[in-house]
């Protein structure tokens, strides 16, 4: 099963229901927000809020976790290289390391409910009504798809590969395998993506996607935004207290 951001856009919480346009805004300005943070008061703060957001999309803990793994690897070497490098010292280094390490798990915690709990057509369709140019929002909804494109092609040469006996060494022989692997492996998913872009135009494709959704945002909506708002507005404000 393909690891989809929006696989349980199907439940039931406050923000399934929170209009996609409405979401998709705020939640841009609270991740701002989070950007913005310098402090370790407001990246802790951030963090809290971002699995609030979590917890009130009701989205499973432990899929979330199987995509922090990724996202912990990646930022855990500024806990080690800032401290090593920071012109301050290792302490200023440590604590700005901890700041980078925690905002970016708390945009991670966001951006999973913020678009986890809307179908990712219904996304990108949000995307075009705020305006965002239509042609850019095609190119992520491309390049979305078709990374399963290149996890299918992927898994089926890994299979092949077991079946026929390959096993993974340091070895040249098999370090020239595995070259003519990735090499297959572009050409076999280009040509796959080009059967099915010449299939869509055959279907009368035009650079854009539709979808029957509409939106109808209302006092809900608004309460829920504001609400979103006010925690990003709260947050800075409590970064901006802390560094005074």
């Amino acid at each position: 099963m393909h690891p989809e951001i929006d696989r349980f856009a199907h439940l039931q919480s406050p923000l399934h229901s929170l209009d996609p346009r409405v979401k998709i805004g705020v939640f841009t300005a609270f991740l701002v927000a989070t950007a913005l943070v310098r402090g370790p008061a407001g990246a802790a703060l951030a963090l809290a809020m971002a699995f609030s957001w979590l917890l009130l999309s009701r989205i499973p803990l432990g899929f979330t976790l199987r995509r922090l793994k990724a996202v912990i690897i990646f930022l855990a070497p500024f806990l080690i290289i800032l401290p090593l490098t920071h012109p301050g010292g290792w302490r200023p280094g440590l604590e700005r390391g901890a700041i980078v390490f925690v905002k970016g798990l708390a945009m991670v915690l966001t951006i999973i409910p913020m678009f986890g709990t809307t179908p990712f057509h219904a996304s990108m369709k949000a995307l075009t009504r705020l305006k965002v140019p239509a042609r850019l929002v095609t190119m992520i909804l491309f390049a979305y798809r078709y990374l399963f494109v290149f996890a299918d092609e992927n898994r089926t040469m890994q299979q092949a590969l077991k079946a026929r006996g390959f096993k993974p060494r340091s070895s040249r022989g098999a370090l020239s395998t595995l070259g003519s692997l990735v090499g297959l492996l572009v050409v076999r998913a280009f040509e796959r993506t080009d059967r099915i872009y010449q299939a869509m135009l055959a279907r009368g494709f035009k650079d854009r996607f539709g979808t029957f959704q509409e939106f109808a945002a209302g006092w809900p909506d608004a309460l829920k935004g504001g609400a979103i708002l006010l925690a990003a507005a709260i947050l800075t404000g409590v970064d901006r207290l802390w560094l005074k």
